[in-house]
């Protein structure tokens, strides 16, 4: 019953003595992780990243050896680039802070969100008892936003100036996340600036755009197509793409000349003086012949 209770009074906080029995006085020593920072920045899924670890010998009597840092996560979500996960240090003194860096690397598929670093550690105090004990680190993994422009086409790519075409498109979400804040701008010289706000587009859906462009210039260049959104933190992302317009001069159309007015007065009247004409002639046709017969 006394070995039990000294046994019992050796586990601290998660810390266990392993195969050393010690007298019910002794103070386990214990090794915590204070802090940690990643100095790389944002993690995105797939992303290299550099982690830094405060830990701190919090004994105030015991230095610590041969102490041994493990890193992993359960489902290898976080793991190490250079392909070990065990960091060693030799030795830290009573209540001394040090730090550990650990370059690690987090695995593409992952959806955006938090996921747990383990840290599990063990040491020795002055006698070479061994103890052992463990933290978790939080790290937020971010889904980096995959957006697609597809069927991008304008319905007539000549038109006369002041003349409209409308353009086109698809906007897919290839990501793991939603997308805020989708924008479409169609710019250019030729042409009368434009827009419009998709909003937000779920994972794994689509969006069509419809724009009505006004020619507004002669020349062939291509005009700007500038999508905008955001991720779930609202930072921004810019997608540029091109097409080709021209605008062209407006053909004249051949305008027929107007016919004179026919005054049918004249007419009827110069079609009465042939008849008289006429008449008069055969008279005097006829008396001449009946004076020679």
């Amino acid at each position: 019953m006394a070995t039990a209770a000294i046994i019992a009074a050796t586990a601290y906080a998660g810390v266990v003595l392993k195969d050393n029995t010690v007298n019910a006085a002794y103070q386990t020593p214990r090794l915590i992780v204070t802090g940690s920072e990643i100095t790389t920045g944002d993690v995105n899924a797939g992303d290299e990243f550099e982690m830094v670890v405060h830990l701190k010998n919090e004994s105030t009597s015991t230095k610590l050896f041969n102490i041994r840092l493990e890193f992993g996560s359960d489902d290898n979500e976080i793991y190490p680039v250079d392909g070990t996960n065990v960091v060693y240090v030799d030795s830290v003194d009573k209540e001394e802070e040090f730090d550990v860096t650990i370059d690690l690397a987090s695995r593409g598929d992952l959806e955006q969100k938090p996921y747990t670093l383990n840290v599990n550690y063990e040491y020795e105090d002055n006698n070479r008892n061994t103890f052992e004990d463990s933290s978790e680190i939080t790290v937020p993994v971010l889904q980096a936003p995959v957006l697609s422009i597809s069927e991008m086409k304008l319905s007539k790519n000549e038109i006369d100036l002041d003349g409209k075409t409308s353009f086109s498109c698809k906007l897919n979400n290839m990501g793991k996340g939603s997308v805020y804040n989708v924008m479409v701008e169609v710019n250019g010289e030729l042409i009368n600036d434009t827009d419009t706000v998709v909003g937000n587009i779920d994972m794994g859906q689509s969006s069509s755009v419809d724009l009505s462009v006004k020619g507004v210039s002669i020349g062939d260049e291509d005009i700007d197509i500038t999508v905008t959104y955001e991720d779930a933190d609202g930072n921004p992302y810019e997608i540029s793409k091109t097409i080709s317009l021209s605008v062209l001069e407006p053909v004249e159309e051949a305008v027929a000349e107007e016919a004179p007015e026919v005054n049918m007065t004249l007419v009827i009247a110069g079609i009465g003086a042939v008849i008289l004409v006429i008449v008069i002639a055969n008279v005097v046709r006829k008396k001449k012949e009946k004076k020679y017969a």
